[in-house]
């Protein structure tokens, strides 16, 4: 009988397996197997889902921090091999830096097309207008668009927001000069947190360069309904981390309460509200804790975040 990792592995190449499945036809002996006959049918069935369209078109991706253990080719590897097309590259100092300000950019853009990945955005995780002038520069060169950052500063005090605010209506510009743009992340514990305060930082900075980083594990713990908040955001929003959550405690959960699927958040709802305000952008998932993962587990929480995620995307 064939096994579901069987069929998993029937769709892991489409090229491969149909040459895979047209050999056992071939093989007198075989065509006339039950076990021949089911293991072609569950590839045909299979790799039919696999290749069906989805209504929209955000781009589904992998943040390297997910495999934080590694170097930037092997996460890469592991990525693609997920079957991701896209990807987002960590800068986070301390964390994972695959991506640093002393980067190449021509072998960088190789290690990504060469593995059949476009990038989508870079996460810098700092508010420092110094290493941001350089992250800028580097997205710029790598033809990378989006820079995440959060805001940094306290949550509930004021002089603490009216600071980010003004902070980084200063990043905006400079973003804007360098021809990117700035993704502010709404986080706990910062002064931008929640659905109001995100749509306070993007009404008092006015600069086009800047736009909402979605994350519903987030908001949820700000305790927002992030369906909600997409359909009040809107255009606002520029990218979007994705993972799920276990509670509302303000603490991050373990990364398997992260998996999306696997927490409390209603992530189909939220796609489904993400897709009604028109949003096309980055969907990209962000793992955090895992830097003590064995490759093979990080490499099991893309696939299966990959494929919950891609049948979300097929079904709203």
């Amino acid at each position: 009988m064939i096994t579901p990792l069987a069929m998993i592995i029937a769709i892991r190449s489409s090229t491969h397996c149909r040459s895979e499945c047209e050999s056992f036809r071939r093989r007198s002996s075989l065509t006339r197997s039950t076990g021949c006959r089911m293991f072609c049918l569950a590839f045909e069935t299979l790799q039919s889902m696999s290749l069906q369209p989805m209504r929209g078109r955000m781009k589904l991706g992998c943040n390297t921090v997910l495999f934080g253990s590694v170097d930037l080719e092997t996460a890469l590897d592991q990525i693609a091999f997920a079957g991701y097309q896209y990807v987002e590259l960590a800068a986070i100092v301390g964390m994972c830096e695959h991506l640093s300000l002393d980067s190449d950019p021509p072998r960088i853009k190789e290690l990504i097309s060469s593995r059949g990945l476009t990038a989508t955005a870079i996460e810098a995780a700092s508010t420092d207008t110094d290493r941001l002038r350089g992250i800028f520069g580097l997205a710029r060169d790598l033809d990378i668009r989006i820079v995440n950052i959060g805001s940094g500063g306290t949550a509930g005090d004021e002089d603490s927001t009216k600071a980010a605010v003004e902070h980084i209506r200063d990043l905006a510009k400079l973003a804007d000069d360098h021809d990117v743009r700035l993704a502010v992340k709404p986080h706990v514990g910062q002064a931008i947190y929640d659905g109001a305060t995100g749509m306070r930082l993007m009404e008092e900075v006015g600069e086009p360069a800047l736009g909402l980083n979605f994350d519903p594990s987030h908001l949820f713990r700000a305790d927002e309904d992030p369906a909600e908040i997409a359909h009040r955001w809107g255009e606002r929003i520029l990218t979007s981390h994705f993972r799920d959550c276990g509670s509302r405690e303000r603490q991050v959960g373990p990364p398997p309460t992260q998996i999306p699927g696997r927490g409390i958040v209603d992530l189909p709802a939220t796609l489904a509200a993400l897709e009604s305000v028109g949003y096309t952008g980055p969907l990209n998932l962000e793992i955090i804790g895992a830097r003590d993962y064995t490759l093979a587990q990080a490499s099991s929480v893309a696939a299966e975040a990959r494929g919950y995620l891609n049948r979300c995307l097929q079904e709203i």
